[in-house]
């Protein structure tokens, strides 16, 4: 991985860290920037910007907020031109690793990699021709020294597999993933995590385990459509409470309708009260 130059701040240390309750589930270790992500790292808490991603003093004031309530890495939306644009500057200025989130425009990826983000979020199932494209990005990434997360949710399932499970079932999530993995994997690309998010607390945690006993992958915690302040903090409590307490969970972002600084709060407490932070 190149050597990072600007001083990020440190979001402590990349030795094991082991849970109280249950040992932690032996995962690959891989790289956000200068966060660590899995392989028994510390869990980080990351949270996602709802800034429109072109206006960059909007969104790197949102960041610094981020940044000062406890947040290890922060996502920025990608849906347009202008906002991949904006890319280059946020990340030269945040004092966080920025994750790119990416849909349906490959070309964006390769913009976000170009610009030094630390990760890329895509979702294969969502991109046009990826069994094309999906090659060229686990080499834009191997050469650029970067991690991608990969993974699907309910609304992004394979149609075949919705079929053939009967819906979004751990067991049609699992599959899906599964398959996302063996594309990176086949071109010897490795250095990613996954999520299968689901907004049922049960079928998410049901779904993770299943998973999890699947390979080593690191895995992204978090549940889709968590809801307002209220009811996301009490169903992002159950499913990441129950999966980190199994060691399952290598990184989480708890999900709200409510300003991204929350979601940060309500992360870092949950691994606080867990022993894990």
């Amino acid at each position: 991985m190149p050597e990072i130059e600007k001083p990020f701040r440190k979001t402590g240390d990349a030795a094991i860290s082991e849970s109280p309750l249950h040992p932690r589930r032996k995962s690959r270790r891989i790289m956000v920037g200068p966060v660590p992500v899995g392989g028994g790292a510390p869990i980080s808490v990351q949270s996602m910007t709802n800034t429109l991603t072109a206006d960059v003093p909007a969104t790197l004031q949102q960041i610094a907020e981020l940044t000062a309530a406890g947040c290890d890495i922060v996502r920025v939306a990608v849906p347009s031109q202008d906002d991949a644009d904006a890319l280059p500057e946020i990340v030269k200025k945040s004092p966080i690793p920025v994750i790119a989130d990416i849909h349906f425009q490959s070309k964006y990826v390769f913009q976000a990699i170009d610009a030094g983000c630390a990760a890329v979020r895509v979702n294969p199932g969502n991109i046009r021709k990826f069994d094309e494209v999906g090659p060229s990005i686990c080499k834009a990434a191997t050469d650029a020294g970067i991690s991608l997360r990969i993974g699907v949710n309910a609304g992004s399932l394979d149609k075949e597999l919705y079929a053939k499970y009967g819906g979004p079932t751990p067991e049609a999530l699992v599959a899906s993933a599964l398959k996302e993995a063996r594309m990176f994997e086949d071109v010897g690309f490795h250095d990613f995590k996954i999520s299968v998010k689901h907004h049922d607390v049960v079928t998410m945690v049901q779904t993770y385990r299943l998973l999890a006993s699947k390979g080593d992958w690191p895995l992204h915690l978090g549940v889709t459509e968590a809801g307002p302040t209220w009811q996301g903090t009490i169903k992002s409590c159950l499913a990441f409470g129950a999966l980190l307490a199994e060691g399952i969970g290598d990184t989480i972002r708890v999900s709200l309708s409510a300003p991204p600084v929350e979601e940060v709060k309500v992360g870092c407490k949950l691994l606080e009260y867990m022993g894990l932070r």
